[in-house]
């Protein structure tokens, strides 16, 4: 039976690219490079997107958790 609990997902995509939605109409799309418990997360190589719109893109983003909606792999 495979374990799909959030956090042993979120594990098995480190390395991976995620979108990431995020309160207020946001999004980050980028490689996920590592989070804790209370889903703060870092990220590499993100597009930010606004309303479907890419707005900019970033080396590095430090997401807090509390901002995010969820987490696609």
């Amino acid at each position: 039976m495979e374990d799909n609990r959030p956090l042993t997902v979120l594990n098995r995509n480190i390395g991976n690219h995620v979108i990431v939605e995020l309160r207020y109409g946001k999004e980050y799309r980028g490689v996920l490079q590592g989070y804790d418990p209370h889903l703060n997360l870092v990220m590499s190589d993100v597009k930010e997107f606004v309303e479907g719109e890419q707005t900019r893109t970033l080396q590095s983003a430090l997401v807090r958790g509390d901002n995010v909606v969820y987490i696609s792999p």
